[in-house]
C-alpha cells in the first residue's frame, strides 16, 4: 500500500514536472520564432518643417532621440526589442530635458510623457519571454505615432507664432494705413474747395 502511494506521487510529480518543461520550451520557441523573424515594420514619421528644425538644433536630447527613432520607423521585431531599454532612457532623458523655453507647455508636455510611456511598455516587453510579433510591431506603432504627435505639436506652434507674427504685422500696416487717411482727411478739411 505504501508502496502504491510512492509510485502514484512520483507519477505526479514527474507530470508536474513534464508538464511545467514542456512550458518553459513553448515559451522558448515562441521566443526564438521572434528572433528569427525578419519582418521589418514600415512606418512614416512626421517631420518638423524647417523653422522647427532651427527650434530643436540645440536640443541634443531631441536630436538624440530623433536618430534612434528613424531607425525604428523600418526595423524589425527582434531588433526593436534589444533597443528598448535605450530608447526608454533616451526618452527619459528628452522629457527631463525640455531646453527651448518656447516648448516648456502642458500640450509639449504631455506628448513627451506619453512617448516616454509607450517606450516603458516596450522595454518591459523586451523581458517577457512569449511575447508576439504582432504585439512588438503594435507597440513600436504607438511609439512613433507619439513621437509624430511631439513633432506636429512643435510644428503647429511654429506655425502658430508664424501666423501671429504676420497678423500683427497686417494689423500694424492697417492701422498705418488708417493714421495716413485720418491725416489726409484732416489736410481736405481746411483746403478750400473749388
Amino acid at each position: 500500500m505504501l508502496l502504491k502511494k510512492i509510485i502514484l506521487i512520483s507519477l505526479i510529480a514527474l507530470f508536474i514536472s513534464c508538464t511545467k518543461t514542456i512550458s518553459r520550451k513553448n515559451n522558448e520557441i515562441s521566443r526564438d520564432s521572434l528572433i528569427g523573424n525578419t519582418d521589418k515594420v514600415n512606418f512614416q514619421i512626421s517631420k518638423l518643417n524647417s523653422k522647427a528644425i532651427k527650434l530643436v538644433e540645440t536640443w541634443d536630447e531631441y536630436q538624440n532621440i530623433d536618430e534612434l527613432l528613424k531607425q525604428y520607423q523600418n526595423i524589425n521585431a527582434n531588433l526593436a526589442l534589444l533597443n528598448a531599454k535605450e530608447l526608454a532612457v533616451l526618452a527619459k532623458q528628452l522629457k527631463d530635458s525640455i531646453r527651448v523655453e518656447r516648448l516648456k507647455i502642458p500640450s509639449i508636455k504631455i506628448r513627451l510623457n506619453v512617448l516616454h510611456n509607450e517606450t516603458l511598455r516596450l522595454a518591459d516587453m523586451s523581458t517577457i519571454p512569449s511575447i508576439t510579433e504582432e504585439e512588438v510591431t503594435e507597440e513600436n506603432s504607438n511609439i512613433l505615432n507619439a513621437y509624430s504627435a511631439l513633432n506636429l505639436k512643435i510644428n503647429n506652434i511654429v506655425n502658430q507664432e508664424n501666423l501671429n507674427e504676420e497678423l500683427n504685422s497686417f494689423i500694424d500696416e492697417v492701422l498705418q494705413l488708417n493714421d495716413t487717411l485720418i491725416e489726409l482727411d484732416s489736410i481736405n478739411i481746411f483746403l478750400p474747395e473749388n
